[in-house]
């Protein structure tokens, strides 16, 4: 399966907006489309969103301006939220949008019900990261997929190689440290979901690095989790010669100004590229990039993994331009020698960076700058603003504001401009003694015709031609059109025109009668008819006919996830010692290529056991999900789409277990995966159960339990919230100087790290096989309150989920839940399990709102 090459003429610019001005900035500046967000149910929930007749206006707006418009609905949707999704979906296609974004694979269901032809584009929120996934989202319905970040050009290359589906990657802007779809960060911490479009960007903050029980000297280096931006704007040629369908700028919460300079950026890239030359950045257009917002610019993972490249570590706010150096202060004043080609005006707003923690750090505005001989310029500030002896020589010196610069970007976009217009076509049948006819027709193929209302005469003077028709025909100033071709013609098409008087208000007034027409025609075809605007209740009944609910205390099995083979011998001892209540024992390790070895101890003991996929799969990693099936375990743990593909293809008589990295948060989604939509294919191959996304608390896993039967799920009891789960390596940008596993010395395989946040509590950080690195909650939590109520709505499978985790604190975690699940011992909130964890047990994202 091969997909041809984008065309460097065909390739789309992809603009955000976060509001009205940011609309007009991507359209001003040359983007092809613009992606926005709904009040609801999407990943930027702090821009200003839209909803009803907003949508439907901005819709208009930028259909009228060539553009397309794709609506933002990629967050996950809870069980109770289905109703209100479904009115959205509605309103979405009603409305025309050219596609939506999506996460929820439920919504994607329920979208391909309602709205067929309403196009569906796989956000990156659904971590997509090779082409068998894709694959899979695409029998689904998707029409496009948004890559994970975390792509190199050449794995890019790989997958629009193996896929027909186009492919949309990220070109600029802020970088996320974890995989989009798979951070639990907010989630655990303060109970707001970056699947929800809440993320508190704890990424952002200052860490303190542990490393076997001592911090270390960080030189400066504190934001060990906050990337650099991405710019790619050199490398947009690779990327249309990888097969790339478009180009997505990131910023939905950025300033109009910010999306007239990358907007702008990009489409002279693409440009330059079409006309065969490599882009190159104008120091104007540098400077307007570094300062409308960046943290310091790099390609990101486009060149591949880098990990002394990619975090810089001393500051992760919006930085600018460093423009020179302190060279000295007195009572009211710094003075700064400026870097070649700087200045510093009276307005820029200006930071000193002292090389310590930026929370530290000194600015404000400029109020007056005085130049002095040798390029130095002594800097005043208003009343109170900067302790200007407190500044330190040689501190450098950084613009994070022009507002000259910013009046240059608001110029862009300040006119109401059609950048690119659609030509139409005119034919003119003139014949005297008949009305006059006016044929239009646009690139699409619509045609509409008008006529006048009187009969026309033969001109004594001046008779219409075609110089006529186009003076007055193409006057198309305030519609997305252009006039292409004219044609005059008599009574045939063959014949030529009469010679007749036409008046030039004649023809404006037929002009403009049939652009509306064509409007019209435009703006009904975008339209998406919506067949069942009652498809959530028809699913809700198949879901109640296939996978009835179920309720009343049953047995309940306990299952436990360990991570080293210390943990699995102790958890096989405790097996042996208490027979029938552990039915699995999951297998997570590092090193994959010890899963043999785990089986084989686990048969040799007379145990059952499964093995746990990573959580990313890329190009060329199929060798991880091999081992896994040779080794032949009792079942599977499958953590992504494209590894539940890879079983059912090639081992559908695997036992598998979807676990909560699919992010089923409701019944619709859970119903997809359990009824094998778009990855069973021919196969046998079923799920038999899937682990409830993380996201939900306990009153929204109710909701979903009422709807489906609760033994198809296995809830996590008890762990340690895994966070982050990042292609960055802290071990090897800290504990080496090596850019990847190839150089890197594998610290991660002598050292036990984790990262101190800023009330004190420990994260503990561990790399998969992959060399992915992920921070668990440096606090336990625990689902043992709930669990009565979880059995009565007929949940029967539960896990214990190991860390770091000895034999003893094994035993007792054992021993404790297994007895709180034949009801020998309870348990409320925040109680009862300090012994067994130093920093404390919380209840955890199943804790009622």
């Amino acid at each position: 399966m091969t997909q041809t090459t984008t065309s460097k003429q065909q390739i789309e610019l992809l603009a955000p907006a976060g509001d009205s001005e940011a609309m007009r900035a991507a359209v001003a500046n040359g983007a092809d489309a613009v992606y926005f967000g709904l009040a609801n149910f999407n990943a930027r929930h702090r821009a200003d969103n839209l909803a009803g007749e907003s949508l439907r206006e901005t819709l208009r707006y930028l259909h009228l301006h060539n553009v397309r418009g794709y609506v933002a609905f990629n967050t996950l949707i809870f069980p109770d939220e289905l109703e209100q999704a479904q009115q959205s979906i509605i309103e979405i296609a009603e409305s025309g949008a050219d596609a939506v974004i999506i996460q929820d694979l439920g919504i994607l269901y329920l979208i391909g019900l309602m709205a067929p032809s309403l196009q569906r584009h796989a956000s990156t929120q659904m971590t997509l990261s090779d082409a068998r996934g894709i694959e899979v989202v695409t029998a689904m319905g998707i029409s496009r997929a948004i890559l994970a970040r975390e792509l190199s050009i050449p794995e890019i290359h790989r997958i629009t190689q193996n896929t027909t589906t186009p492919v949309e990657v990220f070109c600029h802007g802020a970088l996320c440290v974890a995989y989009s779809g798979q951070c639990l960060t907010s989630e655990s911490i303060g109970g707001r979901s970056a699947n929800r479009g809440q993320c508190a960007q704890a990424c952002r903050l200052p860490y303190e690095i542990v490393v076997d029980g001592k911090t270390i000297d960080q030189h400066g280096r504190q934001f060990l989790l906050s990337p650099q931006d991405l710019a790619a704007y050199e490398l947009v040629p690779d990327l249309i010669d990888a097969g790339v369908a478009s180009l997505k700028i990131e910023g939905r919460l950025k300033s109009g100004q910010y999306v007239a300079a990358t907007t702008a950026a990009y489409r002279e890239a693409i440009e330059a590229t079409a006309g065969g030359q490599r882009p190159r950045l104008s120091p104007e257009r540098e400077a307007q990039l570094t300062q409308s917002f960046s943290r310091g610019f790099t390609h990101g993972f486009l060149d591949g993994v880098n990990h002394q490249e990619l975090v810089q570590g001393t500051f992760s706010k919006k930085r600018g331009i460093c423009v020179g150096e302190v060279v000295g202060t007195d009572a009211d004043s710094v003075t700064v020698k400026l870097n070649r080609g700087h200045s510093i005006k009276p307005g820029d707003g200006i930071v000193f960076d002292e090389g310590h923690p930026e929370q530290d750090e000194k600015g404000g505005r400029v109020y007056e700058a005085a130049s002095a001989p040798g390029g130095l310029v002594r800097l005043k500030f208003g009343r109170g603003a900067v302790v200007t002896r407190a500044v330190a020589s040689g501190s450098l010196v950084w613009k994070t504001d022009d507002p000259a610069i910013n009046r240059q970007l608001e110029q862009t976009y300040k006119r109401d401009i059609v950048p690119r217009r659609e030509k139409i076509s005119c034919t003119i049948r003139a014949v005297a003694g008949e009305k006059l006819r006016m044929v239009m027709r646009d690139e699409s193929g619509a045609e509409v015709a008008v006529e006048s209302l009187m009969s026309m005469e033969l001109a004594r003077k001046f008779a219409l031609n075609e110089k006529l028709v186009r003076e007055q025909v193409g006057r198309l100033g305030d519609t997305p059109y252009e006039l292409g071709d004219v044609k005059l013609h008599g009574r045939s098409e063959s014949d030529l025109p009469d010679a007749v008087m036409v008046p030039k208000s004649l023809l404006n007034e037929m002009r403009r009668e049939a652009v509306q027409k064509l409007l019209a025609i435009r703006e009904q075809a975008r339209r998406h008819p919506v067949i069942r605007p009652n498809a959530l209740r028809e699913v809700r009944e198949e879901i109640a006919r296939a996978y009835p609910p179920t309720s009343g205390v049953g047995n309940a099995s306990l299952t436990v996830l360990v991570r080293t083979m210390e943990q699995l011998e102790a958890a096989i001892g405790w097996q042996k010692r208490h027979p029938g209540r552990l039915v699995m024992t999951w297998c997570d390790f590092e090193d994959v290529r010890r899963y043999a070895r785990a089986v084989e101890i686990a048969h040799r003991a007379g145990v059952s056991i499964g093995l746990a996929t990573m959580r990313i799969i890329k190009p060329g990693e199929d060798g991880f999900l091999k081992i896994i099936a040779d080794a032949a375990p009792e079942a599977i743990l499958v953590r992504n789409l494209s590894a539940l593909a890879y079983m059912a293809q090639r081992y559908p008589n695997a036992q598998l277990v979807g676990d909560y990295s699919l992010n089923v948060a409701n019944e619709i989604s859970a119903f997809v995966l359990l009824s094998g939509h778009g990855w069973r294919g021919e196969t046998g191959a079923s799920l038999s159960r899937l682990t409830p996304s993380h996201d939900l608390n306990a009153a929204q896993l109710e909701a979903m339990l009422r709807r489906i039967d609760g033994g198809l799920f296995e809830v996590v009891l008890h762990q340690q919230m895994p966070m982050f789960h990042m292609e960055h390596c802290v071990f090897a940008h800290m504990l080496s100087d090596g850019k990847d596993y190839r150089d890197c010395g594998r610290p991660c395989e002598k050292h036990r790290v984790s990262l101190r946040d800023r009330v004190g509590i420990e994260h503990p950080l561990q790399a998969d096989a992959g060399c992915r690195n992920t921070v668990f909650n440096g606090r336990a939590q625990s689902a043992g309150a709930y669990v009565p109520r979880l059995l009565e709505l007929g949940v029967r499978h539960f896990r214990v989920e190991l860390l770091q985790e000895d034999r003893s604190a094994t035993d007792s975690l054992l021993t404790y839940y297994s007895d709180l699940l034949a009801g020998r011992k309870s348990e409320r909130p925040r109680t009862g399990l300090k012994v067994l964890n130093l920093m404390g047990v919380t209840p955890g994202t199943l804790e009622f709102e």
